[in-house]
Parts: C-alpha cells; structure tokens; sequence
C-alpha cells in the first residue's frame, strides 16, 4: 500500500490554485476551503504564492485560526517563497485585522516576519500599526525586552520614533536603551520635540552628554534651543569638547538663519588631491559627516574653492586632480540668509547640500536637504495658518492645548470682527434705500465679492511664493486680473439676471417692471464688485511682499472683511444712481402688501 501512495502523481499546485480561484469567483467558500485543508503546509504555501493578492488573501482566511498563525510564523522574507512577500500593505493589514482582532491576543510582532511589520508601519492603514504598537507594548509590559529588542532593531527609525511618542516617559526609557547605539541616535532625531525632551531629562547627566556627541551639530542645536538654558549648560558639560564648539558656535546665529540650520559636519578636500587621496580622506573620516556627495574644495585659510561630487571621483583615474576636476562656481548663501530663500535656492537649482559662508567667503557650514525639507514643511504650515487667519502653532493639533488654540484665532477673530462693524455702519448708512427686497441681495454680493478677492489673493500667494512674480510685476497683475474679472463678472451677471427673471417675475415684486430694474442694478454691481474685488485680492499681497509684510496674511478673511463692506457701498451707491439716472425715484423702494 506505501508503494502505491509513492507511485501516485504529485498533486500541481497551479491546478490547485486555480481550482480555488474560481471557486472563490463562485461564492463556493465551504469548497475552497475544505480543499485547501487537505493541503500540507509546504503545498499550501505554493498555493497561496500562485494566487493573486485579492484571492490569496480570500483563500488565507478561510484557513483555521491556528493553521493560519503557524503558516504566519513559518514564512520569511525570501520573496521565492513567502506567501505575503508581494501583498500590498492594505491586503496584509486586511489579515491582521482578522487573525489579530481580540485585545488579548497581542502577539503579532513576534509571529510577523520583520519585513510585514515594516511594510505595516510604511504602508499599512491606522488599525494594523495600532495592532503592531498594542503587541510591542505588550512586550514592554511583559518585560520581553531581548524578544523585543530582536524585533524593533528590524524597523525603520522613522517608524521606531513614531511608535516611541505615544509612550510613557518611563517605558520610552526602556525601549531606548536596548536599542543599539547607532540606531538610537538615529531615533532619536526622528522623535517629536516633546518626546526627545522628555527622554533626554530622564537620562543620566552622561548618557545625555553622549546622546549629544552621537548627534549632528544642527540636530543638537535644534533639540538645545527648545530646552532651559540651565538644563543646556548641564547636558553641554557632560560632552566632549568639540561638540561644545559646534553647538556654541552654531547657537550664535539669529534663529531662521542659514546660519542656524546649518551642519558643520561635511568633508573638506584640498585642491592638490589626487582622486585616490580624496576617496582616502572621504573613507576615513566620512562615516561622521552628515553626507559624502558633495565634497568642498578649501584653500589653507578655508575659503571655498569649489565643489566635487562623490560621484566624479570615483569615475576619475586615480592621478587626476581634484582642483582640475571641481566646480568653481558653486552656489552660496551667507550665514545670515532667510532659511526660506535658502529653501527656494535648493528647488532651483536641484541641489543636495549648500556651503555656508561667512563674509569672507570661508566656509563655516553646510544645509542638507533633509534640513530643507522641514523648512519647506515649517514654512507652509504657517503660511497656511496665516491664510486661515490664525496664528501658527508649533506643536502637533492633538499636542497643542486648547488654550494655545484658542489665543492663535481669538486675536484675529476680534480684528475681523471689529472690522466687520464698518460694514454695519454703512448698511445702517444706506437703510433708506434699502427696500426688503434690495436688501435680500446683499448676501449674494457680498459672498461673491468675499470668493473672488479671495480667489485673487490666494492665486497671487502662491506665485509670490514660487517666484513667479515679484513686486515689480504691480501693474501686469493688476491688468490681468483685471480682464479675468471682466470676464467672470458678466457670465455672473447675465447668469443672476437670468435667476432674478425666473424667480421673480411673476411675483407681486414686479410692479412697473422692478424686477428688470433690480436685475440691471444686480448685474452693474457685480461687474464692479468683482472687478474691484479680484484687483483689491491680488495686490494687497504684492503690497505686503514690498513693505516686507508676510503676504500670507492678506488672504481670505481679511480680503472677505474689506470686501463686505465695500460691496455694501457699490451696491447702495448704484441704486441711488440708477434711481437718479434714470428717473425711477421711489419704485426701487416698492415693497409688495402683504394681505
């Protein structure tokens, strides 16, 4: 009978596998799933493998709880043969959220191979990192330090600061200190300000102090500058002497500077280097410097000579120079630059790193472009703020308190407000000639006026902020919006005419023709609204860019505030006109009876 059982044709996992797939198109569950535990663990395995990434996961989780676990727990990361190696992030957090569903069962990181929980934490949904996060406290919390230890040294430091944040001061100690010491120092920068301080202030005096030295200077000095100047002076006692140097020399620098982001960290070369001796020096002392790919070319007194490339060593014959092989017309910034035109440097000219000079063109440090990226995100964050009309907050939403909240918008809303008074005092003005039908128009003008001097406003921010135009470019702007506002407002008037005609004219309110009359008043308003609206919107933060005013903060409820209040003065100025003009006197004023 053994005989028999070995003569028989071994079973082919493509026809499986495509047996269930159209059973799994059928609806027939109970079938594909009675077939595939008849399978062994290696033969099911090659099935999933065959499936696509919809289908594998269906035929996975018609599985048994435990068969699925231990099928989990027996993959690995060769992509040849794990089952889960080409999923998509959603599709695995789909299993996850199945098999790992109970609070109780907190065991997912040691059961997942490293990389399905990196590519949980990188491109899984919000329910599978809780899942991950929930079993690495579990660890935490069952004192499996070295279980977790073999687990988190797999992850990205990103990842590894993100999971770090949400926990307390004295758990966050723990994990930290099992991390290894490279690896630590690179999650340590990741983590949020609030975080990196709490840690640092419950690590020794000499722990902290070599924290410090692990960091790059423009790392150090960001974390040191949110921090008492009592507590700087301590942790700066407990490193060694040239981090002090670097850290002191950079605090120097007015806070937004080039200065103050900078790195002193870079490789320096001589122009007399062969490339041999350049890619000598790189190896030996780069492996401290925050980038090898921009190399500087410096003279004896550290005047910049150029620039060379990692790149255009390598490729070099040995014997070549450095001095003949640089570029000598390297783009510079001077420490006391705005960080934000340094950021627009970098986008134009697509570079990695920047020198830093001082007066007399010696280098003194350099901005990388992972820098430029937190400014360029700092930049809009507050750019943004201001254009909503509040003040920017420097902290995450849920990190920032409620009152912090409330003190950025209440100024503004208390300017905007009283700002606001001036259109009541005009509607107050005109009330004479606002008949209850006149004045139902009000809302229309004023939110139109509202939407395209913010539409204005917003457009020209951003091309300000592009350097798509500049101050001098006053009149061009004004001319095109403008035309663009001559356009926009007639299809809107002819578009309200029409509505006013059909909502109107059959109404008690058209008495001696006072709808057409209404519609020609409405019309000649709202040409000069939005004429006036769009031309107002865009150059006031041209204004504000000449006088060196944010010009973020002409935006859209400070452009709507002036807006309301002169819309309210056009429209009651043209019927006063067209009652003048044209002889209409009081039937403007005509309000139906109401019976």
């Amino acid at each position: 009978m053994a005989e028999e059982k070995q003569t028989l044709p071994e079973i082919d996992a493509k026809d499986i596998a495509e047996k269930i797939s159209v059973l799994l198109e059928a609806n027939e569950e109970e079938q594909a799933a009675s077939l595939l535990s008849s399978l062994t663990a290696d033969k099911l395995t090659e099935v999933l493998k065959l499936l696509d990434g919809n289908k594998r996961v269906d035929a996975f989780l018609l599985l048994d709880r435990s068969v699925a676990l231990d099928l989990i727990r027996e993959t690995n990361d060769d992509p040849e043969t794990s089952f889960l190696h080409d999923l998509r992030g959603e599709e695995i957090s789909r299993i996850l959220d199945e098999l790992y569903a109970k609070k109780e069962d907190r065991t997912v990181v040691t059961d997942l191979p490293p990389f399905v929980i990196q590519r949980m934490l990188t491109h899984g949904d919000s329910r599978s990192k809780e899942i991950i996060e929930d079993s690495i406290t579990y660890l935490v919390e069952t004192k499996q330090l070295a279980l977790l230890k073999s687990v988190i040294v797999e992850i990205n430091p990103v990842d590894i600061a993100e999971i770090l944040d949400d926990f307390p001061t004295e758990d966050l100690l723990k994990i930290y200190r099992i991390l290894p010491k490279d690896l630590a120092s690179d999650v340590f920068v990741y983590l949020p300000d609030d975080a990196s301080q709490k840690l640092l202030t419950a690590l020794s005096d000499t722990e902290a102090g070599q924290l410090i030295d692990d960091l790059y200077a423009d790392d150090a000095v960001d974390l040191l500058e949110e921090m008492p100047s009592m507590v700087v002076k301590k942790l700066l006692a407990k490193t060694k002497p040239e981090t002090r140097t670097a850290v002191n020399h950079l605090l120097q620098y007015e806070e937004d500077s080039a200065g103050s982001i900078m790195t002193v960290e870079f490789v320096d070369l001589k122009e007399y280097y062969s490339a041999a001796q350049a890619i000598e020096v790189i190896r030996r002392t780069g492996l401290d410097k925050e980038t090898v790919n921009t190399c500087f070319v410096l003279d004896a007194q550290r005047k910049l000579l150029g620039t060379i490339t990692l790149r255009r060593l390598i490729l070099a014959s040995p014997d070549e120079k450095v001095g003949d092989m640089m570029e000598d017309n390297a783009i510079i910034v001077r420490t006391n630059t705005d960080q934000e035109e340094v950021a627009k440097l970098f986008k134009r000219y697509d570079l990695t790193s920047m020198p830093v000079c001082d007066s007399e063109n010696r280098l003194v440090g350099i901005v990388t472009v992972d820098d430029i990226v937190d400014i360029i995100e700092e930049e809009t964050e507050e750019d943004f703020s201001k254009m909503a009309a509040m003040a920017p907050i420097e902290n995450t939403y849920l990190k920032t308190s409620v009152w912090k909240h409330a003190q950025g918008r209440v100024l503004w809303l208390l300017f905007l407000m009283i700002s606001a008074t001036f259109t009541g005092l005009v509607i107050n003005g005109f009330e004479a000639q606002l008949s209850t039908f006149l004045y139902s128009f009000t809302p229309l003008l004023m939110g139109t006026a509202g939407n395209c001097g913010s539409q204005a406003s917003t457009t020209v921010i951003r091309a300000l902020a592009l350097d798509q135009i500049s101050t001098k470019d006053f009149f061009k702007v004004s001319m095109k919006e403008g035309a663009i506002a001559l356009i926009c407002s007639s299809i809107l008037a002819v578009a309200n005419t029409i509505r006013v005609i059909l909502m109107y004219w059959w109404t008690d309110y058209n008495k001696d023709y006072l709808v057409l009359k209404v519609s020609l008043v409405l019309g000649i308003s709202l040409i000069l609204i939005i004429l006036i609206a769009q031309v107002i919107g865009s150059l006031l933060p041209i204004i504000a860019k000449k006088i060196h005013v944010d010009p973020a903060l002409m935006s859209s409820p400070v452009i709507s505030t002036i807006m309301d209040t002169l819309s309210i003065l056009i429209y009651c100025s043209i019927i006063i006109l067209c009652s003048v003009w044209f002889g209409w006197g009081s039937s403007l004023q005509y309000v139906p009876v109401v019976s």
